[in-house]
């Protein structure tokens, strides 16, 4: 969402308009292309990738409860009926959510490090936290990787210099709003 704003020159005065007028002045026109090029889904089998939701992909809906899960996987699965995992982002916090055979969607609060069974006979969305700027109140960066031969999902939480990290970004110039 934040790339889609960069390749358009935002406008505006909010603090996403700016750090995406900013980063857009940092990129040249290839790497604008780059990134416009980009496509929203990515599936790969019973993958499919999204930033945010599987629902209208380019409106950045968010995943942030069973009824949001639900959403997305069916329109993952109208896209791609082998779609068993549908991971995503955008939300900035890690939580897993399966459909039971009663249709209904639960969520689960993953343990970082701990590998969940994931079993294709099941629907399983996940939104895998961020590598920065989490929401959740842990500093730390947040991804999971997917072993689909497995059947496995693991959560993980890495630690890095957040304090630099922000440091940083006040000494690019950017407004410190």
């Amino acid at each position: 969402n934040h790339e889609e704003l960069a390749v358009q020159g935002a406008h505006g005065e909010s603090m996403g308009a700016l750090t995406a007028q900013w980063t857009h002045g940092q990129l040249g026109a290839e790497r604008l292309q780059w990134l416009s090029a980009l496509p929203l889904t990515h599936v790969d089998g019973a993958l499919m990738l999204v930033h945010a939701s599987a629902d209208a992909p380019e409106r950045w809906h968010y995943v942030e409860d069973a009824r949001g899960a639900s959403r997305s996987l069916d329109a993952a699965l109208a896209a791609c009926t082998a779609v068993r995992y549908v991971m995503g982002g955008h939300v900035h916090h890690q939580t897993l959510y399966y459909r039971s055979p009663s249709q209904r969607m639960t969520s689960f609060k993953p343990t970082p490090g701990v590998a969940m069974p994931v079993p294709a006979h099941r629907h399983w969305v996940a939104t895998i936290g961020s590598v920065g700027q989490p929401r959740d109140g842990d500093t730390r960066a947040a991804y999971a990787t997917l072993d689909v031969l497995r059947q496995q999902l693991c959560f993980h939480r890495v630690s890095y210099d957040h304090l630099a990290t922000a440091r940083a970004v006040r000494a690019s110039g950017l407004p410190d709003l």
